[in-house]
């Protein structure tokens, strides 16, 4: 049994999929058990997998047909053997030093979770401000509602789990959101978790084809879903603080945005995909007052708040919602 395993799942990546993998046949830490999971690709990604496979003893390959990337992540847990869990997206790639660092980092500060920061290609550096322990889940709490807002525990992949404390897998019917579920989850389970600036995660922001880039109706539903994990996750006074739903409130916003300035859809449809969301959406409930927002956000939350669609409609097209409302 290897001390670390790190599943990756593979979809349609030939391009970035080389970089991926040789990040981790160079690892400084070498007990490692790789287990990369093809989602079904259409390219030439499961022939590199299993060129690689060939080569290092570490790999292992599972083909399964495309069921998306929580079933690909969930697939490889369920297959792991290491006392430790990595997740690394296979169009990113790992710090030469990763696994020995955050290895050391977890066992120095017995800690059941390790979030590191994340450098991108852009050149951005997504990570901590500061370092920062905490010895108890309810100490931790204390800060949840500062570190939600960082976005630094939205993604699954900047972070090293210890796999029996992994109780809860993937919920495989999100296509947005999919990561925070599974990361508030699991930190349910967590005494001891730690926070490192190093970015010890490599992140591509240019791959074209990958989920985050693109998008369906239903991420509005996901949002429901996310905003309730993070108050099911809060303590009671987090949950009566505005703060909590900073996050909702963004992403609120950018996904509304998203879809109404989507060409391809008929503001009918945009309307009534809206329409449904906001019966059963967090958006009732918010005073408005509390978000400090820029006034075209304000007015946007606003139109949200008050089920106005066409205040929706020109406040993202501006002058183009006219002939939007002639399809109607």
């Amino acid at each position: 049994m290897k001390t670390i395993s790190v599943i990756v799942p593979v979809y349609n990546t030939e391009a970035y999929l080389d970089r991926c993998i040789k990040s981790l046949f160079c690892q400084s830490y070498a007990d490692l058990e790789i287990i990369l999971v093809d989602d079904g690709s259409k390219d030439d990604s499961l022939r590199i997998c299993r060129k690689w496979e060939q080569r290092d003893s570490r790999i292992q390959v599972i083909s399964q047909p495309n069921l998306g990337v929580s079933s690909a992540r969930n697939e490889g847990i369920r297959k792991s053997t290491g006392d430790l869990i990595m997740l690394l997206d296979s169009d990113d790639w790992l710090a030469a030093d990763a696994c020995e660092k955050l290895l050391a980092l977890i066992k120095g500060k017995n800690a059941d979770c390790i979030v590191c920061g994340l450098k991108q290609t852009s050149g951005n550096i997504w990570a901590p401000a500061f370092d920062k322990d905490y010895s108890d889940l309810a100490s931790f709490k204390c800060d949840f509602i500062y570190w939600i807002n960082t976005e630094l525990l939205s993604s699954s992949v900047n972070k090293i789990y210890k796999r029996g404390l992994i109780t809860e897998l993937y919920p495989e019917n999100m296509s947005f959101g999919e990561d925070l579920v599974f990361v508030l989850n699991y930190l349910k389970h967590c005494n001891r978790i730690s926070f490192t600036q190093e970015p010890l995660y490599q992140h591509e922001v240019y791959n074209s084809v990958s989920l985050t880039h693109s998008f369906s109706p239903a991420r509005f539903s996901n949002l429901e879903d996310i905003q309730k994990a993070i108050l099911d996750f809060a303590d009671d006074k987090n949950k009566i603080n505005p703060r909590i739903y900073d996050k909702y409130v963004k992403d609120a916003l950018h996904l509304t945005r998203m879809w109404y300035k989507n060409k391809n859809v008929p503001y009918i449809r945009k309307k009534e995909i809206i329409g449904e969301w906001l019966k059963q959406s967090y958006i009732r409930k918010l005073k408005i007052s509390d978000y400090q927002l820029h006034w075209k956000d304000r007015m946007l939350l606003h139109s949200l708040h008050m089920s106005c669609f066409i205040g929706i409609n020109w406040i993202v097209n501006g002058k183009e919602y006219i002939n939007s409302l002639s399809k109607e």
